[in-house]
């Protein structure tokens, strides 16, 4: 990887640590539905930037070793971070975010 794409994966992972507790925060105010709600979200952004990387290694572009495509790859770090934010805030467990409310 070049260094340029060396400091925007730093600068992202800045990003991540920088909103991470704002984020959280913000989750942990919500009920179940709504963090349900949050990590679906992230989850179908994340699937489709992961589907984009794939489309690019299936026409040849090689992503991975691209300096254009560095920044995709920064993106794709960042969401990551995001989907781990709505998993794990503050214990919050999968089985958590899928619970059925009580009827």
């Amino acid at each position: 990887m070049s260094s340029s794409g060396i400091e925007v994966r730093e600068i992202v992972n800045s990003v991540i640590n920088s909103v991470a507790r704002l984020d959280r925060d913000g989750l942990r105010r919500l009920d179940s539905e709504g963090l349900s709600a949050q990590f679906n979200a992230r989850l179908e952004l994340e699937d489709y930037f992961h589907a984009l990387w794939e489309h690019l290694n299936e026409c040849g572009e090689h992503p991975a070793i691209r300096t254009e495509y560095q920044p995709l790859a920064a993106v794709l770090d960042l969401l990551a971070g995001l989907s781990e934010n709505a998993m794990f805030a503050d214990g919050v467990t999968r089985q958590d975010l899928f619970r059925q409310p009580q009827q």
